[in-house]
């Protein structure tokens, strides 16, 4: 079941075979890590997922069909639960290693067959709407499979192929060219996924192996009386192990998804039928939803690891409330919404680049929550602070929930809010940075009538000192040369067709050899846009600097990285590049991208 590769190389040396001894250990620890996993994560996958599947579908599947399988989802949940605790109560001299360890194939099997049977639902896969929506949460419930079960990889296996196949298969049966094209990227999610498990399994049998053989270098010191110092160093590096493994499966969690969010990006624009239009838009609901979620599950440890910290300055609020306008006046058009953004020329003093993600996202959350009428974005001063406010007319929050609203995880108990759209950790993120900033944020709502969330701001008097030409929104990116360098094909790809209908000239580099023979072949380029974990252990921050040695420019840079190791984030943080986590929204790339130009 191990073996153990080249020692000179780490990434790729895994549990030796030879030594009996050293392989119970290695097994028991793969078993430990198994078992210990948080079972509020597996409740979040096996009960509000099919919740949120069985209330979709009531009206339109059979509901004998829909309460066998929900109640099959939850025999399968409790037996986890119960075998999970078992394993935790059974003294590890009492714990038969081989027999634990293959529940999870057999659960990879139950698991896969429950979700995968949803493709032979009757009217399902003939009504465009429903396949769109359930492929999306079936390919969510793989890609939470990969942290859950690749582990021991044979049950991620088991749960992938036995999940994407069928509907693989089952949208193949229609002979129309978005059925096909469906078809090919549900293939092609699964090959990435799949691999995406194989390096997650090959992390965790790599921070096994380094953990044990840094106890037995622990034991050889302990028996030999000497060096004892660097033993306890090399115990605490094989406990950080486990960090670096969550790390490398949060970036490969990102990467599909990210490349996803750039395919539909592409897509959009070249729908002709309202009809398709109307899918396409669902599409991108669900794709936003899921990588609203997974970003914000795997980024607000940033907090938490203190690598966000505010810089504040003093500043003109107009340009920024410029931003905010242009950045969502096409959505409220689409939702037949009136967007008010009141004019305010107020100097203000914080971190601009915390407050415009404050006011981004209670602007997006106004326009998902509010069906018809207005959304306005209004300031006042307020003795010595400017309050600025974001009313909408939606369907409001109770009063027992305002208090609630921006604890992480809660969500709502209102039946007319969409579950899928992931309230809790949204505005949880928006509090703790409004806290960061010093910055008091505040909501009233009425039920039905709509909601006001307001945060308070220093104002300062005298704007002598103020570059306002620093703030300029620049929108048009015709011609911008563009470089990409990504070691992942279909992040290239997926750039680049994002980027060409911005009419911007592209370029591709999958590595910092390659962009820089484009420099030396006397490419020019605007800004660059690289990732930050590269091939052979470089880095996107040596990339750009080695680009800016050999050109002599010092060229404007976006760092993009799907990483959420604390190390790993205060290295991108402190090289002073901009950064971008993934999945990357278009517009959140387009607006910086514009910003940085104009500087």
């Amino acid at each position: 079941m191990f073996r153990k590769g080249n020692k000179s190389n780490t990434n790729n040396s895994v549990i030796q075979t030879a030594d009996t001894h050293r392989s119970q250990q290695a097994l028991a620890e793969l078993v430990q890590i198994l078992f210990n996993q948080p079972l509020l994560t597996i409740l979040l996958l096996q009960t509000i997922g099919p919740a949120i599947v069985v209330a979709y579908f009531w009206d339109s599947v059979p509901q004998t069909t829909l309460l066998s399988w929900i109640g099959y989802n939850a025999t399968l949940s409790a037996i986890f639960i119960f075998t999970t605790l078992k394993f935790r109560h059974t003294p590890p001299e009492q714990r038969n290693l081989q027999r634990w360890i293959m529940l999870f194939p057999a659960g990879g099997v139950l698991l896969g067959l429950g979700w995968g049977s949803t493709s032979l639902w009757p009217n399902v896969m003939t009504d465009l709407n429903s396949m769109v929506f359930l492929v999306l949460v079936v390919l969510g419930v793989a890609a939470a499979g990969i942290a859950i079960l690749a582990p021991y990889l044979r049950s991620f296996y088991a749960l992938a192929l036995l999940i994407i196949l069928p509907f693989a298969f089952q949208v193949f049966q229609h002979d129309t060219k978005l059925h096909h094209y469906l078809g090919i990227m549900l293939l092609i999610y699964l090959f990435i996924i799949l691999m995406s498990g194989h390096h997650m399994k090959r992390a965790v049998l790599t921070s096994i192996n380094l953990r044990l053989e840094n106890l037995d270098l622990v034991d050889d010191l302990v028996e030999k009386n000497s060096q004892t110092e660097q033993a306890r160093e090399i115990a605490v590096q094989a406990d950080l192990s486990k960090s670096k493994f969550l790390a490398a499966a949060s970036h490969d969690l990102r990467q599909p998804l990210h490349a996803l969010g750039l395919f539909v990006d592409a897509l959009e624009s070249r729908i002709q039928y309202p009809e398709v239009r109307s899918i396409v838009e669902n599409i991108r609901i669900s794709t936003d939803a899921l990588s609203d979620l997974l970003n914000a599950l795997l980024d607000i440890s940033k907090l938490d690891a203190g690598v966000l910290e505010p810089k504040t300055s003093d500043f003109q609020l107009r340009p920024l409330l410029h931003r905010i306008q242009t950045e969502f006046t096409e959505p409220a058009l689409e939702k037949s919404l009136q967007l008010e953004v009141i004019d305010c020329d107020f100097i203000i003093h914080t971190d601009p680049s915390m407050l415009e993600r404050i006011l981004l996202n209670l602007v997006s959350n106004a326009l998902r929550y509010t069906r018809e009428g207005s959304i306005k974005l209004d300031c006042h001063k307020q003795d010595e602070q400017i309050i600025i406010e974001v009313h909408d007319t939606g369907i409001g929050i109770n009063e027992d929930n305002i208090e609630n609203i921006f604890e992480e995880f809660y969500q709502i108990e209102n039946p007319e809010r969409d579950r899928r759209k992931g309230l809790g950790l949204g505005l949880a993120i928006v509090k703790r940075l409004a806290d960061l900033i010093n910055c008091p944020l505040s909501v009233s709502s009425v039920p039905d009538k709509g909601s006001v969330f307001s945060i308070s701001v220093p104002h300062i008097a005298s704007a002598t000192q103020i570059n306002t030409s620093e703030n300029i929104f620049v929108n048009d990116l015709k011609d911008t040369r563009v470089l990409i360098i990504d070691d992942e094909a279909i992040i290239r790809l997926g750039m680049r067709k994002v980027l060409e209908q911005w009419h911007c000239k592209v370029e591709e580099a999958e590595s910092i050899e390659q962009a820089l023979d484009k420099i030396n072949n006397n490419y020019e380029f605007d800004i660059i846009l690289t990732d930050y974990r590269l091939r052979k252990n470089q880095t996107g921050t040596e990339a750009i600097e080695k680009i800016h040695s050999s050109s002599g420019k010092n060229i404007p840079a976006i760092i993009l990285t799907g990483d959420t190791d604390p190390q790993r984030l205060r290295e991108a943080k402190d090289s002073g590049y901009k950064l971008l986590h993934k999945p990357v929204s278009s517009a959140k790339l387009r607006s910086l991208m514009s910003y940085l130009l104009n500087q």
